[in-house]
């Protein structure tokens, strides 16, 4: 179908052009080294992994979307518009609040579930977890049906010369908003006193912090957009006050690669060596090599690895849970993880067939670091 030209004067296209062009490649790209980083070592995908590709295609589509409304004048005065373009302009835009909505609340619940895979031992923060989960899933349920459902009959929400009723738009984007970054703090800092209870070095711990607290770029934008909300509700050049537009694309794009850098630490550690350190050394004392802490402490089972090429990647997947993090000590020959300890109430040295030793007393239901040690015997039978 041929575009007709609008007649000439200012547009705004460029505020939508520019976070289009520069968040189709960087968030495909993060999604990719995501898998990529759960995948690497035979780990499986979950669902806050699928809920992110979903969210993915939404944002894709609302980036298609809003260049379509571009091309037919979105962005410049509705008053320079041919009749047939402003609709067709105003249907994307319409288009786009679906999908802005649908990939935004499909992010927070996949931080959520990754929430959910990571501290899957505790049990208040995984219910608290879940109940946010639910309470977004509704939300997204509603607040989409009621875009789509926002005018009777439907095509008036971009077709004002039909006859018909519409919702407040404003007051509409402002519960919206509200939800939208009261549920971004939550998720913000819910897993703080966690991280804050793990028994790691302090700079470890700092950029786990971080890593985590990346989630306040999405409050920063979504406070940014709603800035601009009455202007975009009640100005009357809808099609040229694109602001809160721009701001729409920033926030769902910045979501998605703020969910996606937690998973691909491995990456990070490599590009900042001093900041993600690979290994520290054992700062906590305790026989053999052993420490345990209180039920206080808060961290996930799993299996850790002695490679001295693999970055303490806590995004692995080990029998029960995702391993937080490796103290590793100086030698190659040893290595010590966070353990969750649940079946037994007393420990002693122990060595398994594959030669590991496990050493070191932990009472029942506490959480420990335990150490193991690989070694070889080697011997040959002399003759004369």
């Amino acid at each position: 179908m041929t575009i007709q030209p609008n007649q000439p004067g200012p547009n705004n296209a460029h505020m939508i052009y520019v976070p289009v062009g520069v968040f189709t490649v960087i968030c495909p790209l993060l999604v990719g080294l995501r898998y990529w980083s759960r995948l690497r070592k035979g780990g499986k995908l979950g669902a806050d992994d699928y809920s992110i590709a979903i969210s993915l295609v939404f944002a894709l589509a609302s980036s298609g979307v809003m260049i379509a409304s571009c091309l037919y004048g979105f962005g410049q005065h509705i008053k320079l518009l041919l009749p047939a373009n402003k609709v067709n302009a105003l249907k994307y835009f319409y288009l786009c609040q679906i999908t802005y909505k649908s990939s935004i609340n499909l992010t927070k619940c996949s931080i959520l579930l990754l929430y959910i895979r990571i501290f899957s031992n505790v049990r208040w923060f995984k219910w608290a977890c879940y109940f946010l989960t639910a309470c977004v899933a509704m939300y997204a349920t509603a607040s989409v049906t009621a875009t789509i459902f926002q005018c009777t009959p439907i095509p008036r929400a971009f077709n004002k010369a039909i006859p018909g009723t519409c919702m407040d738009n404003q007051k509409f984007w402002w519960a919206n908003a509200g939800f939208s970054v009261a549920t971004d703090l939550l998720i913000l800092f819910i897993p703080m006193p966690l991280i804050y209870q793990l028994q790691i070095s302090r700079i470890q711990k700092m950029a786990l912090v971080v890593v985590f607290a990346l989630g306040g770029f999405v409050v920063i934008t979504s406070c940014l957009r709603m800035t601009t909300i009455n202007i975009a509700a009640t100005s009357p050049d809808t099609t040229y006050d694109i602001a809160s537009t721009m701001w729409t694309v920033i926030e769902m794009n910045v979501s998605i690669v703020c969910a996606c850098l937690p998973m691909v630490r491995p990456l990070l550690v490599k590009v900042f060596p001093r900041l993600m350190p690979k290994s520290t050394t054992n700062k906590y004392g305790g026989p053999s090599g052993t420490t345990g802490f209180s039920n206080k402490g808060y961290i996930m089972s799993g299996h850790s690895r002695d490679r001295r090429d693999d970055p303490a990647d806590w995004t692995h997947e080990g029998k029960d849970g995702i391993t937080m993090t490796s103290i590793r000590k100086g030698d190659q020959s040893s290595e010590e993880y966070i353990l969750h300890d649940t079946d037994h109430q007393d420990q002693t040295a122990a060595i398994d067939p594959q030669g590991h030793a496990t050493v070191g007393p932990l009472s029942k239901n506490a959480f420990g670091i335990h150490k193991t040690v690989q070694y070889s015997v080697e011997y040959s039978e002399e003759t004369k």
